[in-house]
């Protein structure tokens, strides 16, 4: 008999940084715009934009584009640095198909593990194809996050 993969399971991505997991926090959050991939990943796909990242529950995380427009990619529901960030996630999308973000950081022997889960695919119309466009994505961006810290 052939295992179906749920279409809507959770994308999960685990990747380590070689730093305290206060400073992995800082970079996740608040320094985001020094190397999240705006040309492939942003609602502009400018080669560079800025973010507003909101420091708290109920902050927003706004992308800002160069014509000068705003995008709100989500909401944040935790904050608990250096440890835990959860928001809700919907880059240029309604705010009733947003997916939700766990992020958690804890500290290895060799730096700080970043431990991200993204669920909530069916509340989205596409959910099964975004969920299969995001499990590759992330893979991407953060991969551009540890080089940024390396």
């Amino acid at each position: 008999m052939d295992v179906v993969e749920d279409p809507f399971a959770p994308v999960v991505k685990v990747v380590t940084v070689p730093m305290a997991a206060g400073e992995a926090f800082r970079a996740f959050t608040t320094g985001l715009e020094t190397w999240w991939p705006f040309g492939t990943h942003s609602t502009a796909h400018a080669d560079r934009g800025t973010v507003s990242f909101g420091a708290g529950v109920g902050e927003e995380v706004v992308e800002v584009r160069p014509d000068g427009g705003r995008e709100v990619w989500g909401t944040v529901t935790g904050w608990a640095p250096p440890e835990l960030l959860t928001m809700s996630w919907h880059p240029g999308g309604p705010p009733e198909q947003a997916t939700e973000l766990e992020v958690r950081f804890s500290e290895t022997s060799d730096g700080t593990r970043v431990h991200l889960r993204h669920t909530g695919w069916e509340v989205r119309d596409d959910g099964a194809a975004a969920r299969a466009r995001y499990d590759a994505g992330w893979d991407m961006v953060l991969g551009r996050y540890v080089d940024s810290l390396v």
